[in-house]
C-alpha cells in the first residue's frame, strides 16, 4: 500500500490540510518540514483516527480521552472532523486506487468536554467513472495495515524506541518485537493453522479412540487429563512469569529513580559498587551450584564404587565366577524339563505318560528348579553387569584425585562468597545510611521486591518441575494409547482421518518454527549490518561499543558489548543509537517481509547529530535496489534536524511541504495570518525555502524567499 493523498478538516489546529506524497521509487521520501507546535503530532493522529477511529486512536495513544477537534472551538457549536486518506494498492486485477473517508460531529462543551456522534467510514474505489462504493472498509483496512502493527508503520520521536527501551516492561518490549515479525511477515497465520490442524487431530484421536473401546478411550481420556493439567501449570508458570517481569521493571525503575538522585554523598559509587558486588555474588552461586553438581555426579559415578568397595565387589564377583565354573549359573535344566514334558520322553528314553509316577517326578523337579531358576538368572545377569563395570570403572587413583580437586575448588568458593557478601552487605548498608527519605524508601522497596522476585524464581521452579513431570507422564500415555490403538481395530476411515490430521499438524508445525527462526535470522542480520552502518562502527571492531545487534528467542533486541555482555538500552545505550537501532528493526523487518507500506515518522532525528544523522537519513531513505520491495518514506522535520542533511533530501526526496502555525506570531512567524483563532496551515516551500506563510524569525539567510508562493 502506498498513500498518495492526505486531506485532513478541523482536527485539532489542521483545519484544512492536504498532503500529496511521492510514490517515485527512486525518490521515496516526502518532507514536511514543521517546528514544535505546527501541528505534527496532530498529523500523526488525525493519520491514526483515519485509519482505525476512536477506539483505535486510544489504543495506539493510550491516551484516556481524546478531543478531536480544537480546545479555541466555541461550546455549542457542532464541528465537522474529517480525514480522507488515498493510496495504490495492488489488486488482483494490478494496481488500485481508493480513497478511505472518515467523518464525525464533535460538539465542543464546557471545559474539555466534547459530544461525539458516530463517526461515518466510506471506502471507494476510484475508477474514470468516479468511486465505487467498497463494503466492509475496516475489515479491509485491517487486512492491510492492521492496527496492532500502527506503531511500526506510523511513530513519533517519543516513542520511536518503543521497541527497545525500558519506557516499557521487559515482556511488553518482547511482546510488541514478536507481533511486529509474527504479524508482518505472516507467520501469524501459520500459528493459527497449527492451532487448527492441532484441533482437527484431537477431534479425530477422540473419535478414534471411542471407534477402538473402551481401553483405548480410558487412555485418551488419561491423557487429555493430562494435557488439561499441563495447560493449568503453564497458565500458572506464565502468570508467575509475568508477574516476576513486572517486579523486575518496578525494581528497574526504583533504580533508575535512586540513580537519578544527584547530590547526596557518593550513591553513585556505591550503586556501581553493589551492582558489581551482586554481579560477582550470583556468579559465585552459579559456580558453587556447578561444584555441587559435579560432586552429585562423582558419587553416583562407577569409579567411586569401586574405589570405596573394591574389597567387597572384588569378593563377590570372585564368588560369582566360582559358580559359573561350577556350572549352577547360568542354569538351563529348567527348559530341558519343560522340553521332556512337552515331548512325553524323558532324557533316559523312559517315557513320562500322563498320571504315571515317572511325570509327576520330573513336574516335582521342573517346579523345584523354576523356584531357583529367578536367583540363578539374577546371579547370571549380576556377573555380566559387573565384569563389564569393572573393566570401565577400576581405576583406583582417580575418585581420591578427582574428590580432593572439588573439595579444594568448593572451599575457595564458599570463602570468596563469604568475602564478597560481606563487602556487599557492607555497601548496602552504607547506601541505606545516605540521609534521604526517598532513598531510604527507594532501597527498601528494592529489598522488598529482591525478595519477592527470589520467591516466584522459586516457586517457578517448582512449577516447572511439575510441568516437566507431566510432560513426561503425558508422552508415556501416548506410548501406551498409541500401542493400544495398534492392537484395537479402528475403523480405516477414522483412521486415516486421523493419521492426516497428525501429518498435517505436523507440517504446519515444522513449517511455521523453520520459518520464524529463519524470518527472525534474517532480520537479525539485517538489522545488525543497518545499525553498525548508522551509527558508524564495524561488528569486528575491537575498538567500537556495540559489537553485535541480535533478536534473541525470546524476541528481545540485544545490544552487545566487547565484554560479551548485554547492555541495558536506558544506561547504556544513548539516544541517537536507540532511535538508529529501532529504525533499523522496523527497516529491517519490512525488507524482509517484502511489505509496501508507508513509513510515518514524526521528529526521528532528536538527540541525532553530525555524521551520525547523515547516516541515519541516508540509509532510511536509500532507493530500493532492482529485487528489492518498493517502499515509502514520510518524515516529518524540524528545521534543527534538517541542518547538515539538505543535499541528502535534495537527492532523495520526491515531495515537500512545510507546516506551521498561527499561533506562533509574532514571537516565531514573521508574517500575521490575521485570524482570530490558532490555525496550522500548509505551503509548498521545500527545506530550502520561506514564503510569507512560513517565514520565521530565525531562519538562515541563506533559505530562498518565494514571494509568488504567498498564500495567507
Amino acid at each position: 500500500m502506498r498513500l498518495q493523498r492526505i486531506y485532513v478538516h478541523n482536527f485539532k489546529l489542521l483545519q484544512d490540510i492536504r498532503i500529496d506524497l511521492s510514490t517515485d521509487p527512486q525518490r521515496p521520501l516526502t518532507v514536511i518540514r514543521a517546528e514544535n507546535g505546527s501541528g505534527k503530532t496532530s498529523l500523526h493522529y488525525a493519520i491514526l483516527w483515519g485509519l482505525y477511529g476512536v477506539k483505535g486512536l486510544r489504543e495506539v495513544t493510550r491516551a484516556e480521552r481524546i478531543r478531536l477537534t480544537s480546545t479555541a472551538s466555541p461550546p455549542g457549536k457542532p464541528v465537522a472532523v474529517e480525514v480522507s486518506l488515498e493510496f495504490e494498492v495492488e489488486d488482483d486485477g494490478g494496481p488500485a486506487r481508493y480513497r478511505l473517508q472518515r467523518t464525525v460531529i464533535e460538539t465542543p462543551a464546557e471545559g474539555d468536554e466534547v459530544e461525539r456522534g458516530q463517526e461515518v467510514v466510506r471506502l471507494s474505489l476510484l475508477t474514470g467513472a468516479g468511486g465505487e462504493h467498497v463494503a466492509l472498509p475496516e475489515q479491509w483496512i485491517e487486512q492491510r495495515l492492521p492496527e496492532r502493527l500502527a506503531d511500526v508503520f506510523f511513530t513519533n520521536g517519543d516513542d520511536v524506541q518503543k521497541f527497545i527501551t525500558g519506557r516499557q516492561h521487559a515482556h511488553e518490549r518482547q511482546l510488541k518485537v514478536h507481533e511486529a515479525i509474527e504479524n508482518l511477515l505472516g507467520i501469524g497465520k501459520l500459528r493459527r493453522a497449527v492451532e487448527d490442524a492441532a484441533a482437527v487431530y484431537q477431534i479425530y484421536e477422540k473419535r478414534a479412540a471411542k471407534d477402538a473401546g473402551a481401553k483405548v478411550e480410558g487412555f485418551s481420556d488419561q491423557k487429555d487429563e493430562l494435557r488439561r493439567k499441563s495447560d493449568e501449570l503453564n497458565a500458572k508458570i506464565e502468570k508467575l512469569s509475568s508477574r516476576q517481569k513486572n517486579m523486575e521493571a518496578a525494581q528497574s525503575q526504583d533504580r533508575r529513580d535512586l540513580d537519578a538522585i544527584k547530590g547526596i554523598g557518593d550513591l553513585e559509587v556505591l550503586n556501581a559498587q553493589v551492582a558489581e558486588l551482586e554481579r560477582d555474588c550470583a556468579a559465585l552461586e552459579t559456580r558453587k551450584t556447578e561444584c555441587l553438581h559435579a560432586m552429585s555426579a562423582l558419587l553416583c559415578d562407577e569409579v567411586t564404587s569401586w574405589s570405596l568397595m573394591n574389597d567387597a565387589l572384588t569378593a563377590g564377583l570372585g564368588r560369582l565366577d566360582e559358580l559359573k565354573e561350577m556350572r549352577v549359573i547360568p542354569s538351563h535344566s529348567v527348559q530341558v524339563l519343560h522340553d521332556c514334558l512337552e515331548a512325553g520322553e524323558c532324557i533316559c528314553g523312559e517315557p513320562l505318560e500322563p498320571g504315571s509316577s515317572s511325570r509327576e517326578h520330573v513336574q516335582s523337579l521342573l517346579d523345584e528348579q523354576q523356584d531357583k531358576s529367578a536367583v540363578s538368572k539374577y546371579l547370571s545377569e549380576a556377573r555380566y553387569r559387573a565384569h563389564a563395570l569393572r573393566e570401565t570403572g577400576s581405576q583406583p587413583d582417580r575418585f581420591p584425585a578427582r574428590r580432593t580437586q572439588l573439595l579444594s575448588e568448593y572451599a575457595q568458593i564458599i570463602q570468596e562468597i563469604k568475602r564478597k557478601g560481606t563487602s556487599l552487605n557492607a555497601s548496602k548498608e552504607r547506601r541505606g545510611q545516605i540521609d534521604d527519605e526517598k532513598v531510604r524508601r527507594l532501597q527498601s522497596d528494592l529489598n522488598e521486591r529482591e525478595e519477592k522476585i527470589k520467591e516466584t524464581i522459586y516457586e517457578l521452579g517448582v512449577l516447572g518441575n511439575q510441568a516437566v513431570a507431566v510432560e513426561q507422564e503425558t508422552a508415556a500415555k501416548q506410548k501406551q494409547l498409541e500401542k493400544a490403538q495398534r492392537e484395537a481395530k479402528i475403523s480405516a476411515d477414522i483412521s486415516t482421518k486421523r493419521d492426516v490430521a497428525t501429518d498435517l499438524k505436523d507440517l504446519a508445525s515444522a513449517v511455521r518454527d523453520r520459518l520464524e527462526g529463519d524470518y527472525v535470522k534474517q532480520v537479525s542480520t539485517r538489522l545488525q549490518k543497518m545499525f553498525h552502518g548508522i551509527i558508524g562502527s564495524d561488528n569486528s571492531s575491537t575498538q567500537g561499543v556495540y559489537t553485535g545487534v541480535t533478536i534473541t528467542n525470546s524476541f528481545d533486541i540485544k545490544v552487545m558489548s566487547q565484554q560479551g555482555t548485554s547492555l541495558d538500552p536506558d544506561f547504556e545505550i544513548n539516544g541517537a543509537s536507540q532511535r538508529a537501532l529501532t529504525l533499523s528493526f522496523v527497516w529491517s523487518l519490512m525488507e524482509v517481509a517484502g511489505v509496501v507500506a508507508p513509513r510515518f515518522i514524526d521528529t526521528p532525528l532528536g538527540m541525532v547529530s553530525g555524521d551520525a544523522k547523515r547516516r541515519m537519513i541516508e540509509a532510511i531513505t536509500r532507493p530500493p535496489g532492482p529485487s528489492e520491495t518498493p517502499f515509502q518514506v514520510v518524515l516529518l522535520l524540524t528545521r534543527s534536524e534538517i541542518a547538515g542533511i539538505e543535499d541528502i533530501l535534495d537527492e532523495r526526496a520526491g515531495s515537500f511541504l512545510t507546516l506551521s502555525c498561527s499561533h506562533h506570531h509574532p514571537q516565531d512567524l514573521v508574517n500575521n495570518w490575521l485570524v482570530d483563532y490558532p490555525v496550522s496551515r500548509t505551503c509548498t516551500c521545500t527545506h530550502r525555502e520561506i514564503c510569507d506563510v512560513c517565514a520565521r524569525r530565525r531562519d538562515d539567510e541563506h533559505l530562498r524567499y518565494r514571494e509568488q508562493e504567498a498564500s495567507l
